[in-house]
Parts: structure tokens; sequence; C-alpha cells
């Protein structure tokens, strides 16, 4: 990738964590967001807690979809396999609410559809939580966020609240709300 290509796909993720963002801030009450957030030794491209830092924790993961792939059909063989190696122990991390969001980098391109072997994997072991996966196209003009698996939410712990406690203390947010 050049110098220019590299510079491009810079503009597509910030444009990808923008829409996240505010989709984070209108879903959520007063959150806290972070950009680029290291949460307990994992990367999330954006990171919210609810209630102004005192709430549920709510992370996504970007997952890019490939340029100039022929894709005959929704169910994309080369995405879903990206999207299920992102979903390995993604439903293992700590946090209420997990996502993995799809961005497109190509205009006019057939939104991909989870198949029903992702939903599945999406599941929390023990059935309480599922990730929720969001399509984002960046091409488009006014960038939102499309919910193509709504999430559920995860079991909550000591260790989680501790941890949000610690990270928010530790951590300027991208966003806020004060009064």
């Amino acid at each position: 990738m050049n110098e220019l290509q590299e510079l491009e796909m810079q503009h597509y993720l910030g444009r990808a964590k923008n829409a996240l963002q505010e989709y984070l801030v209108h879903k959520l009450l007063f959150p806290k967001v972070y950009l680029d957030a290291d949460w307990n030794g994992e990367k999330f491209d954006v990171l919210a807690i609810d209630r102004a830092g005192v709430g549920d924790v709510h992370g996504v993961r970007l997952v890019r979809r490939e340029p100039g792939r022929r894709e005959p059909s929704v169910h994309s063989a080369y995405l879903e396999r990206a999207v299920s190696e992102s979903l390995t122990s993604f439903t293992d991390l700590s946090g209420h609410f997990r996502y993995l969001a799809v961005f497109c980098i190509e205009p006019n391109k057939v939104i991909w559809k989870p198949s029903e072997a992702i939903k599945s994997q999406c599941l929390a072991a023990d059935g309480v939580g599922r990730v929720g996966i969001l399509y984002v196209d960046v091409t488009k003009e006014d960038v939102k966020p499309e919910v193509l698996l709504k999430p559920e939410r995860f079991r909550s712990s000591k260790e989680i609240i501790e941890l949000t406690d610690r990270f928010v203390a530790a951590h300027d947010p991208n966003v806020e709300f004060r009064e």
C-alpha cells in the first residue's frame, strides 16, 4: 500500500469510527466515548461507557470489507471468515455490549448479511449475551451504521465494574457530556 492509499484508508477508518461514535452517543444516555481504547489488554476501535462513565460498557471492533472482491451473494465467504476470526474469543471479553462493525470502502456494494453460523457464533457460551453486528458504508455522504444483528447484554460482574471505574479515572474521553 502506497502513502496515498494509506492516507485514504486512515480517512475511511476515521469516518467509520466517527459514525460508530455518533451511533453510540445517540443510543446511550450521557456516554463517555473513547476512540482506539485499550480495555483490559484488548483493543477496541470505539468504547463507550454509559451514564457518564458509571453504566454499561459498549465495545466496538472494526472489520474491513476488502475492496475489489467479486461477491456472488450477500454471504461472502471471505468476509464470513474475517468476521468469524474476529469473533473468536470476543464473547469472552469483559464488557456488557460488544459489536463487530463491518465497514465498506467501495460504493454501491450489496450489504453483507451474517450467515446462521455467524449468528450462532455471536452468542455467549452460556446464552446470556450476543455480539451485535453493524454495517458501515463509509463511501456515502451521510455515514450511518446499519444494525445487522442486534446486540444482547452479557453478564456483568464486580470485575467489570471495577475495571470501568479504573478506566474512566485514567483516560480522557473523546466525547463526554457535562452539566
